[in-house]
């Protein structure tokens, strides 16, 4: 039975590696960055904004790849199931759509307390940055979902790739925060961002569906 390429009851193919990249990207929301990324730049001289994306980039990705490896392996200590993953996956997603949707600052990645005390310590490059804006709650479910999909060498690849796309595009949005603002100005900017919200609950949904079949036809 096919769907759509979004589950459980697909091979491993393109429609896999296309479901995992844009889900990658979506949920990374590039778009949804830059508003977060300008008054933090703000702060600093506009030689050390470079250095801040980079270094940002770089701890986001270790944090994701330790997950990316050891997740797996945690879930499967706690026992808990693939279809668990994937239906508490999708919920997670699916709220991070919404907060998209209705251009929100995502609560889900962090409280405007905590970037407060990040900017106070002047070290936003790790947080909130890396930590969660990049690799947040729904980069890190994502990526343990799609890794308890295959065990295999090349769904790691293709997760991993699909995480260093989605980090790089973040890193150009927020290298040229200030170009896109003129560009789209902020209706643009939101306007874009709802359509990935869109994007990404369809798919959480998707997620939830599928994993609620493989749930039934266990139970029957």
């Amino acid at each position: 039975m096919s769907e759509v390429g979004f589950g459980f009851s697909f091979g491993f193919g393109l429609e896999y590696i296309l479901t995992v990249l844009i889900t990658m990207i979506t949920i990374v929301d590039p778009i949804g960055l830059v508003p977060v990324y300008l008054p933090i730049a703000g702060r600093f001289p506009k030689n050390k904004h470079n250095q801040i994306i980079l270094r940002s980039i770089i701890i986001a990705t270790i944090v994701s790849v330790f997950f990316l490896l050891a997740g797996k392996l945690l879930f499967k200590y706690l026992q808990i199931s693939a279809s668990s993953l994937y239906i508490a996956g999708g919920i997670l997603l699916f709220l991070v759509g919404l907060e998209m949707i209705y251009a929100r600052p995502s609560r889900s990645k962090s409280s405007p307390e905590e970037k407060e005390e990040a900017m106070a310590l002047n070290d936003v490059s790790v947080f909130p940055l890396a930590i969660p804006m990049l690799a947040g709650p729904g980069t890190i479910a994502t990526t343990i979902m799609f890794a308890s999909r295959y065990d295999n060498w090349i769904n790691y690849l293709v997760i991993f790739l699909a995480l260093i796309i989605s980090y790089l595009l973040a890193g150009f949005a927020m290298r040229f925060s200030y170009t896109l603002t003129k560009i789209f100005g902020q209706t643009g900017l939101n306007v874009l961002d709802r359509i990935m919200g869109i994007i990404l609950c369809s798919l959480a949904v998707q997620f939830i569906i599928n994993a609620m079949i493989e749930v039934f036809k266990i139970i029957r």
